[in-house]
């Protein structure tokens, strides 16, 4: 019988015959002597942000602040407080960022007012905690100087900079003041005025902010200023002083749209508007990690004529109430 069925048949009723001897025999099935290589490849594409800087003190992350760390150890910190007094504090401690972002004003400090009565401070912490959102879907470490309305001097800003030693150092501001009208949207950024990748970055910042705000609206403010540049102080140095504070990182001051502008202030008043901003700021920090291009918008630097005013000191600041020290 065997022998009158066709070759085929006959090869695949011989195998099962084999089969059925080696379960006997072995007690399992010759398929289970093949090995399954699982596919191990990683299919995941390196982060351009690398790893985290850890050249600074590093600070310590305390019930939402960042507390700059200015000596102590494991337990008993000496940081900065936001009002740029000294505390001793426990709490977990935040090695080193790959970008520290620095949402302009907070408290009482508001900023520039629009004319809706939006408050610029709200805006910059918004733009500022989007933007730190996005940057951490790259893969990025991110800090920002203030994480609600607390406010910060700008000593302690500078030295969050300083202490987390991030690859770039961000303040985000929205401008105020008189302007003339403009076909495209009135971004100013400013960088170190000695730090060549600072001035690189504000360039490809600035490209990436006029792009992102210029579907938006037709009509815009701007004036001469508008541009990368650095601002030069009576000393020859850096005029704000989150700028000069953070010597040493890469760090700029960027004033995104003019909330003096009244058609400008409404359109901060909407969140794809915003979140277009921080993904503006999002997308110029990959870029600029990514290749060596340069941007545009460069201006002569600007010698400041009057005083930056009595903002970001100390005077009248009150720390949280957990950082006081008791009568």
């Amino acid at each position: 019988m065997f022998a009158r069925l066709p070759p085929l048949a006959r090869l695949a009723l011989a195998s099962l015959v084999l089969i059925a001897l080696a379960w006997a025999i072995f007690g399992r099935s010759v398929e289970d002597d093949i090995a399954v290589v699982p596919d191990t490849t990683d299919t995941t594409e390196p982060s351009v942000f690398g790893p985290v800087p850890t050249s600074g003190a590093g600070a310590v992350l305390l019930e939402g602040l960042v507390l700059p760390i200015t000596g102590g150890s494991d337990g008993a910190w000496t940081v900065l407080t936001p009002c740029a007094n000294t505390a001793t504090v426990d709490g977990e401690r935040l090695t080193g960022a790959h970008v520290v972002i620095d949402p302009g004003h907070g408290g009482r400090e508001t900023g520039a007012i629009g004319p809706s009565g939006v408050v610029e401070a709200e805006l910059n912490l918004d733009v500022a905690l989007k933007a730190k959102a996005l940057l951490e879907e790259e893969g990025a470490t991110v800090a920002l100087t203030r994480n609600d309305d607390t406010r910060v001097t700008l000593e302690t800003r500078a030295a969050i900079a300083q202490g987390l030693a991030p690859l770039l150092f961000i303040s985000i501001h929205h401008n105020g003041g008189p302007t003339r009208t403009a076909d495209r949207p009135g971004v100013q950024v400013y960088h170190q005025h000695q730090t060549p990748e600072s001035a690189r970055f504000a360039g490809v910042l600035f490209e990436q902010l006029q792009e992102a705000m210029a579907p938006f609206s037709d009509t815009w403010s701007g004036g001469n200023a508008t541009g990368v540049r650095s601002r030069l102080g009576e000393d020859g140095g850096d005029f704000y002083g989150v700028l000069r504070g953070s010597e040493g990182v890469p760090a700029v001051l960027a004033e995104a749209m003019y909330m003096s502008h009244e058609p400008e202030a409404s359109l901060l008043l909407r969140d794809d508007v915003r979140q277009a901003e921080a993904q503006a700021i999002t997308d110029a920090i990959v870029a600029w990690l990514e290749s060596p291009y340069a941007g545009s918008g460069y201006l002569p630097p600007l010698q400041a004529t009057e005083s930056a005013g009595g903002g970001g000191g100390s005077a009248g600041c009150e720390d949280p109430e957990l950082l006081r020290t008791p009568a």
